[in-house]
């Protein structure tokens, strides 16, 4: 069970980061991108997408496709777009009572 714990971790964590979550959102709506193209949508320099793909490839999040010199970016499988839909529509539903969690208000405070 331990290591299962821990790499669900590491997944919600990949996916807790504002950056990468709005990277995945674009790429879900976008189906494919380059890191230019993520880039300027989200306004953040290349490197930091950049290095914010690495971690989204490590996880199994998105894959990559190169093609000439480039590299375009796409969500790895169905599972991911079907966990942040299904993520999407508890928010809807719990928003009120997630936004007034004080444990992750508090959480996010020794983060910053």
């Amino acid at each position: 069970m331990e290591p299962l714990l821990t790499e669900l971790e590491s997944l919600f964590s990949a996916l807790a980061d504002r950056t990468r979550l709005s990277i995945v959102l674009f790429l879900i709506d976008r189906k494919e991108a380059t890191v230019d193209e993520i880039s300027k949508s989200l306004g953040k320099s290349q490197s930091l997408i950049s290095h914010h793909m690495s971690c989204l490839r490590n996880c199994g999040i998105v894959k990559v496709r190169k093609e000439g010199k480039f590299s375009y970016y796409s969500i790895s499988s169905d599972e991911i777009v079907e966990l942040i839909k299904i993520s999407m529509n508890h928010v809807r539903k719990y928003s009120q009572s997630i936004l007034a969690c004080d444990i992750i208000a508090e959480e996010k405070m020794k983060v910053k």
